[in-house]
């Protein structure tokens, strides 16, 4: 894709919905009839556990105990890919309806990438022997670089088949990362950290992204620009001073995109508000995206929710649902008037 091609818009991936078949369908043809270009399949389950469940069960060495996720001992990677099941919902979805297929740029499938995977893994027995817990109460799998550079190889064999079914954006979602690389960089070299996203992108032949959550610093920011991914997909509506972190030199004379968060995904509902009061309107939002362009040029942009709607299920699926939706509706409407 070359630059010309920018200012587009898409999402990140989770919803506020119950996980199952009826409610992708739904969510896959609303955002394709709001006029999304990049549709993203809906992500309805834990970001984690819908990689490690059923990689526990390809994993002699990995087992799930009630939603907890426990190694113990080295293992191999397996020769069967899992979690493929969600490009294919995709593929599949896009030959029964031929018309939406005709009427969007393209799709995209959202990863979760090694560091956040290996986060939530606990260590047990020898492999925990000799750690001292940062962060947290355990030992954890990412503090380990031989475990974060199998589950690396293990995301770049979903990622190179979901891009052998010609899906053309493939995010690698790492919002841990905005933890473990501020001033200090935890656990790894950034060498490590640079190599590690290269190595879960490189079987990509389309877009690739990484999506880190929360205010990003400039060695994160850095250390993300050197890595081979070609979109650099951030929250800007509820962390604004991205804006001071990110500078168009970044993208200029590059094959970069940055994807501008540009409504928020995740807030507490309140008594006083109704449902039309948490959605940002489109005059609002057409000076959110103006800011962007002016700031970033609209050749290196793309539009975008801060991050997944999957924390408004605490206004219930009905609200949660329907905030979400009109959020996306509103950002379509007022990128269009900009266009």
């Amino acid at each position: 894709m070359d630059k010309e091609d920018g200012l587009f818009t898409t999402v990140v991936g989770s919803w506020p919905l119950s996980n199952n078949h009826e409610n992708m369908l739904r969510v896959f043809t609303d955002l394709i009839q709001l006029g999304i270009d990049y549709p993203c399949y809906p992500q309805l389950l834990s970001m984690t556990h819908q990689f490690l469940s059923p990689l526990s069960k390809e994993i002699p060495q990995l087992e799930e105990i009630n939603e907890k996720f426990y190694l113990y001992d080295d293992f191999e990677v397996p020769k069967q890919t899992c979690a493929l099941e969600y490009g294919e919902f995709i593929v599949n979805f896009l030959n029964e309806h031929p018309a939406l297929k005709a009427s969007i740029k393209g799709t995209k499938a959202c990863l979760t990438g090694p560091f956040t995977l290996t986060f939530e893994v606990i260590l047990k027995n020898k492999i925990a022997e000799g750690l001292k817990p940062i962060i947290f109460e355990e030992p954890r799998a990412v503090m380990l670089d031989w475990v974060v550079d199998k589950f690396a190889n293990i995301i770049k064999q979903i990622a190179a088949a979901y891009s052998d079914m010609g899906i053309d954006i493939i995010s690698c979602d790492e919002p841990i990362l905005g933890l473990l690389v501020g001033r200090k960089t935890l656990f790894h070299s950034e060498d490590f950290i640079i190599n590690t996203i290269n190595k879960a992108i490189s079987g990509i032949k389309g877009l690739s992204s990484v999506h880190v959550c929360g205010r990003i610093s400039p060695n994160l920011r850095d250390l993300l620009l050197k890595t081979n991914v070609k979109i650099l997909d951030h929250e800007f509506s509820t962390n604004e001073q991205n804006f001071k972190i990110f500078e168009k030199k970044h993208f200029q004379e590059t094959d970069k995109f940055l994807a501008l968060g540009t409504v928020e995904s995740k807030f507490a509902p309140m008594d006083t508000k109704k449902v039309e009061d948490y959605v940002e309107s489109v005059n609002f939002l057409k000076g959110y995206i103006k800011k962007g362009i002016e700031q970033y040029g609209r050749e290196n942009l793309i539009i975008k929710p801060d991050c997944g709607f999957y924390p408004l299920k605490v206004f219930g699926e009905k609200d949660g649902y329907e905030i979400a939706i009109k959020k996306v509706k509103n950002m379509v409407l007022a990128l269009n008037e900009i266009k």
